[in-house]
């Protein structure tokens, strides 16, 4: 048996003997949100309880364009990674996602932040991926009208002084 042909015989034996494929899932497919609104970007995936999970990969990225939304990485110990269009506007915590459950909140939501938005998950050796896609509309402007004023009811005078 070569290398390369261990890995799919490990595959096809832990399908046949139940365990299922490492998937990730979104719990909508379809957000719509106003511009300067905030939504939240949803996956779930499986969490074995019977091992721990020693790393944990999240990527959640914009397709077009590729950006990086939030990339986060257990092993490396470092600060979440954001790109600067997202920075300060993009929320995804870590350990809520150690229990299956990924929530990307966006905030003050742009316009150009219209489009899919994919999720890669990595724990352990087994990855999935699975995207969502955004629709950002317009803020209506409503016109800001000032309160009508009555008419004065004030009396004009003419006041005039001679000099004799």
């Amino acid at each position: 048996m070569s290398v390369r042909t261990a890995p799919l015989l490990m595959t096809l034996f832990g399908l046949t003997v139940g365990q299922r494929p490492f998937t990730v899932n979104v719990t909508r497919e379809n957000h719509q949100a106003v511009e300067h609104s905030n939504t939240t970007l949803t996956w779930l995936f499986p969490v074995s309880t019977d091992t721990p999970s020693a790393s944990l990969h999240i990527h959640i990225r914009s397709v077009n364009p590729l950006r990086t939304v939030f990339l986060y990485d257990s092993p490396s110990e470092a600060e979440p990674y954001q790109d600067e269009d997202y920075r300060g506007r993009a929320w995804c915590d870590p350990e809520l996602a150690r229990k299956g459950r990924i929530e990307c909140l966006l905030t003050d939501l742009r316009l150009s932040d219209t489009g899919s938005y994919q999720c890669v998950v990595a724990v352990n050796r087994d990855s999935s991926h699975k995207a969502c896609h955004l629709s950002v509309t317009a803020a209506s402007i409503q016109a800001v009208t000032e309160p009508s004023k009555p008419a004065g009811q004030g009396r004009i005078g003419l006041y005039a002084a001679f000099d004799y």
